[in-house]
């Protein structure tokens, strides 16, 4: 019997704004959750969900707006 290792609380919050951009449920342009909410949704730190936004954000998967919010990010197009 083999056991998967644990998967950090920050990865488990990136992979669902990923999945959630992947699977078009918040389109370009469209506000995702904030860090307070999937610190609720997930129970982790606030820290913890910076930390998976600020990834997403560095991949160009997002868009943050200071005091406005985060937003899906607009496709890139060469």
């Amino acid at each position: 019997m083999t056991f998967a290792p644990p998967v950090a609380a920050y990865a488990r919050v990136k992979a669902f704004l990923k999945d959630g951009l992947a699977a078009g449920r918040w389109p370009p342009g469209t506000l995702v959750p904030s860090e307070a909410e999937l610190v609720t949704q997930f129970g982790v730190s606030r820290m913890t969900a910076n930390r998976a936004v600020r990834e997403l954000q560095a991949e160009g998967l997002l868009d943050r707006v200071q005091g406005v919010g985060t937003f899906a990010a607009q496709p890139y197009r060469a």
